[in-house]
Parts: C-alpha cells; structure tokens; sequence
C-alpha cells in the first residue's frame, strides 16, 4: 500500500502570513491536527500543529496578527506519493509525530497521512492475526474438580 492510497486530500494548507488565530480557527473547524504552511507558489515551508498553536497560547502570542511562520515547525521530514505506508509510518514513529504530509517531488501539498489514519488501516490485520491465533490453540485442560 502506498502513501497515496491512504492520504487525506485535498491537504489543509495555509500561507505562510496566516495569522495563528486564523489557522488555529481552521484546525478546529476542521476538526484536523495540523495544517501545511505554504509559500506564495504553494509549495510547503513548514507544518502548523496542535502543539505549535499550544505553544503560541503560553507565549500570549494568540489575538497578536503574528504570522503562522514564526511559530511553525519548519520540517524536511515529509513522504512522496508512491512511498510504501509501512515507510511512511516508521517514519512518523521514530520522529514521534502524529502528522507527515505527503508533497510532489516540486515541494506542492498534495495530501495528509496522519497516525490516526495508519491505525485505521492496522485494526482489520490485527484482528486477522488475533482471529487467526485463536484457532491454533490447543483446547485448555479441564480445571480438576476433586
């Protein structure tokens, strides 16, 4: 499975000049976790996350007109189309994030995997293999009763 096959899209993107309160109200809104900064020819400079708008709340920087790129995480890390999911999502666990947008070779968004989204993918295998696991057991022993 690749990238593409299990990416949010169209990915939620804002310029780079989008006031935090304003990318704070699309996240929410949208009910989304992050959101690609773009520069003006849309290519990606960074992401916005929960944790960056946290962050800008202890800092009193929300209600300022301060500019999302002042307090975005300006990443590389980031997936292609075609990359295998499992890649992907290695990825994503030894960084310790939950969002890796996924960006043409030029840089453009084109779509958003989040951990939520690989998770949904692993429950029917688990459930396989549990399934699975269940039927070669041996039957249990009868507990004696004497």
């Amino acid at each position: 499975m690749k990238t593409k096959d299990l990416m949010e899209v169209p990915p939620t993107v804002v310029p780079e000049d989008t006031t935090i309160d304003e990318a704070a109200s699309v996240m929410w809104e949208g009910n989304i976790g992050s959101v690609i900064v773009v520069d003006g020819a849309g290519v990606m400079v960074g992401i916005l996350t929960e944790r960056d708008v946290l962050f800008s709340v202890t800092k009193s920087l929300t209600g300022k007109g301060v500019p999302v790129s002042s307090i975005m995480s300006k990443t590389s890390l980031k997936a292609s189309p075609n990359e295998n999911i499992i890649t992907a999502v290695d990825r994503m666990t030894k960084a310790n994030v939950r969002h890796l947008p996924v960006v043409s070779k030029e840089g453009i968004p084109l779509g958003m995997i989040s951990m939520r989204d690989a998770m949904s993918i692993s429950e029917p295998l688990l459930k396989f293999v549990l399934h699975s696991t269940r039927k070669k057991r041996p039957p249990e022993e009868p507990e004696d009763s004497s």
